[in-house]
């Protein structure tokens, strides 16, 4: 789902449960190999945990990208119910990486300590 100016208040602001925001841009390498792997599986996944994602394209977007000080892409940051902002990262992460925190926010243990329980 894309993230923009107009629909920020109906994702963000109206959704009670955790949102993974990733900002990119169209013209940023790593951040296509990124929104590759969110439309393929990421977003699909954090569906069936309860965790919306989103990508917000920051040149068309420049007021968000502002709000949240973008500087750099890709950056993703996790918007809480609350609205208080956690797990800021920038810079491409392995995929383990991602699906981990979508884990983490769900409220489930890690991949791998779900293998050794």
């Amino acid at each position: 789902m894309e993230l923009t100016d107009k629909n920020y208040t109906n994702i963000i602001k109206k959704n009670e449960t955790p949102v993974f925001v990733y900002f990119y841009s169209p013209t940023c390498g790593p951040c296509q190999m990124l929104s590759k792997l969110i439309d393929e599986r990421l977003e699909a996944y954090g569906e069936e945990n309860n965790i919306k994602v989103v990508k917000c394209n920051i040149t068309g977007n420049p007021k968000l990208a502002e709000a949240f000080k973008v500087r750099s892409v890709p950056f993703t940051i996790v918007v809480m119910p609350d609205e208080k902002l956690k797990y800021p990262e920038l810079g491409l992460k392995h995929e383990t990486y991602y699906f981990e925190l979508i884990d983490k926010l769900a409220g489930k243990g890690s991949f791998f300590s779900r293998l050794f329980t």
